[in-house]
């Protein structure tokens, strides 16, 4: 009896021993992963996930990526399940791109034309948006009521990608104003921290609705009709990835056309997927914004400046030029890139479906 019982006691200490060592070995596995600088790179043979960074957070603005994924366009596509990264404001999407051969993103034309006269190898995919949304707004009661009313003003930019538009109207109605970092809040602006904010008119003017303010206690200057109407949202990629994987790129395009055809008819459904996004990454909205919003979008895709339908992801050569005409005016470019090296529209765009 006592020999089994000392058996047993060794048994149970060299279970233990045995335990022990394999937890440590757990532990270094698992410390070795999260060691900074260590590759994380698929073992060789596995595809790399394909990776997409939208320019800002979750919201109906980009209602065709996420129903892209959540409609299994991406899979059928033979792209996976496709990693949706989200961006901050002031952060610079377009700088994620690299030479990893499956990353795309989303910027704004001005800012990637701007990067790709200075020869960043951004390739241009796809334009979403068929012209510009940007305000900047003010209060009646401010008096400012022409461009030039904003020197020496307090002015909320948002910085990163979004600034080169601002700018350009800045410089071309030579206004001085005391620039301010603006969040995604239009708190700032409500309580008086600034004179003049950054506003898109399917985003931050309607949450100004929303807060109470009525369309007539604002002035609102629509950078359009001040000729900087530059389309903004477009699809992008590095030029290594267009050169290695055209099949992708071409397969990204498709489903996203199909994520934002779907997007536009099913509207409902749309505003069900965005809201559980928004849930999920804690950005406090309401649906009746975000339907705002999506219905906003739906004539930024599907109509040219002049009110003419616009066939989808098109960027012509006029309105190419027009951009690069006035961003060598306001001195941000020293020349334009030919439209073929900027702009690389895929098999599916060239048989215009």
């Amino acid at each position: 009896m006592g020999g089994l019982h000392r058996q047993r006691v060794g048994d149970v200490v060299a279970g233990g021993r045995l335990a022990l060592v394999c937890w440590g070995l757990l532990a270094s596995v698992l410390a070795s992963a999260a060691e900074p600088g260590r590759s994380t790179a698929p073992p060789p043979g596995t595809a790399a996930p394909v990776v997409l960074k939208l320019h800002w957070y979750p919201q109906a603005q980009f209602a065709g990526y996420l129903l892209a994924q959540d409609k299994g366009f991406f899979r059928a596509a033979g792209l996976g399940d496709v990693e949706i990264r989200w961006s901050t404001a002031g952060e610079r999407c377009l700088d994620t791109l690299t030479e990893q051969e499956s990353a795309f993103c989303t910027g704004w034309l001005c800012d990637a034309l701007v990067r790709r006269a200075h020869g960043a190898p951004i390739v241009h995919l796809a334009q979403i948006t068929q012209k510009s949304a940007m305000l900047l707004v003010t209060r009646r009661a401010s008096g400012i009521a022409a461009p030039a009313n904003m020197t020496g003003q307090r002015v909320g930019l948002w910085g990163g990608d979004f600034d080169v538009l601002p700018r350009a109207f800045f410089r071309k109605f030579r206004v001085q104003p005391e620039i301010v970092p603006q969040s995604n809040s239009m708190v700032p602006f409500l309580r008086g921290a600034v004179s003049v904010a950054s506003a898109m008119h399917y985003n931050e003017y309607h949450k100004l609705l929303e807060a109470g303010l009525r369309p007539e206690e604002l002035v609102v200057f629509t950078l359009a009709d001040y000729g900087l109407d530059f389309p903004e949202d477009g699809l992008y990629c590095h030029q290594r990835c267009w050169r290695d994987r055209p099949d992708q790129c071409a397969a990204l395009v498709r489903a996203v056309q199909q994520g934002w055809d779907y997007a536009l008819e099913h509207e409902v459904e749309a505003l069900d997927v965005v809201m559980a996004y928004c849930r999920r990454a804690e950005v406090r909205t309401s649906r009746n914004h975000q339907q705002w919003m999506l219905r906003s979008m739906a004539g930024l895709i599907r109509n040219r400046p002049d009110g003419s339908p616009a066939p989808w992801g098109e960027l012509s050569e006029g309105v190419y030029q027009a951009v690069g005409r006035e961003l060598l005016d306001q001195g941000l470019l020293d020349a334009v890139p030919p439209l073929a090296e900027f702009h690389r529209p895929t098999q599916t765009q060239r048989k215009g479906s």
